[in-house]
């Protein structure tokens, strides 16, 4: 097993920070914190992170960059997807225009995570705006239709929408529903149309739910699966038949998600969150952390089609 090395990054800690996405582009990870409506890029080559608020966004559950405009990309605000103008630099970041927003069928819910596959598609999925998220089931999870404005329900009756992931050789995609405690894999078709959900990783103990969840989501170059762990200070490395490789531990409890990302996409971000949800968090709570030396590759992310 690969001997790995944790550090954290600059910029500080968050309140809930979440979404990674590495721009091979710009060399840059993109993230945000949810709560605070703030939108961050860390610079590869200058390990210097930007920082930005967002006029007009009460929320950010996710930031990805749009195809071919360099300083445009979407961000989830409550039930609205809107596109937002920021050069990566400056410390405030502007809504361009609201593109759609799901208040009449998602009210009382808002997004949560959101990624984009190989073909240029935004998946995304809503949770109850409720604190006690863990007993309401009124999330449902979607792919955006770019030429249309439009989304297309893939599937309801969810708690908290969280991890995505694609594995494009086997036509599979991998979801984490947070509060069903589980990992569970979809055929996908050409159309970007997910069915057939199975349980490929049960996080429930004996049957009883645990107090640590699993949140966000990557995959690697050979279909292993690397899941954050909220309240558990770690991330899981779990393989396609679903059994777990490795436990890379992180020195904050409230682990939220993963990407991977740097010039050979050979380092994994792992976004945490300061954010008391039980006790309360010391630094490092809500630092951003790179994790080297795992000795695997991450495939690509995506821009979005727009």
């Amino acid at each position: 097993m690969s001997s790995y090395k944790v550090q954290e990054i600059p910029g500080g800690q968050l309140e809930l920070g979440e979404a990674p996405h590495w721009d091979a582009a710009r060399q840059s990870l993109y993230y945000v914190s949810l709560t605070e409506a703030t939108i961050h890029r860390l610079d590869h080559k200058q390990n210097k992170v930007y920082s930005a608020s967002v006029d007009g966004c009460s929320s950010t559950s996710f930031i990805v960059p749009v195809k071919g405009r360099s300083s445009e990309f979407v961000v989830g605000d409550g039930t609205r997807l809107v596109l937002i103008s920021w050069d990566g630099l400056s410390a405030k970041a502007h809504i361009v225009k609201v593109i759609a927003d799901l208040a009449g069928q998602e009210s009382g819910n808002r997004w949560n995570d959101g990624k984009v596959d190989s073909r240029g598609r935004l998946y995304a999925g809503t949770m109850t705006t409720d604190e006690n998220c863990f007993e309401i089931c009124t999330g449902s999870f979607y792919r955006f239709e770019a030429d249309k404005m439009s989304f297309v329900k893939q599937f309801g009756d969810v708690f908290i929408s969280n991890g995505l992931a694609w594995n494009d050789k086997t036509k599979k995609f991998y979801y984490v529903d947070s509060a069903a405690y589980e990992v569970r894999v979809f055929d996908v078709d050409k159309d970007g149309n997910v069915s057939n959900g199975q349980v490929l990783y049960d996080f429930k103990e004996n049957g009883k739910k645990p107090v640590p969840f699993p949140d966000g989501m990557t995959i690697d170059e050979k279909g292993n699966l690397y899941v954050a762990v909220f309240h558990g200070s770690k991330v899981l490395k779990i393989n396609p038949k679903g059994k777990v490789e490795q436990e890379i531990l992180i020195p904050a409890k409230q682990v939220t998600s993963v990407a991977f990302g740097g010039p050979n996409l050979d380092e994994l971000y792992v976004t945490t969150a300061r954010k008391q949800v039980i006790d309360p968090q010391l630094a490092p709570a809500g630092a951003t952390f790179k994790v080297t030396g795992l000795g695997v590759k991450g495939t690509p992310m995506y821009e979005m089609n727009l």
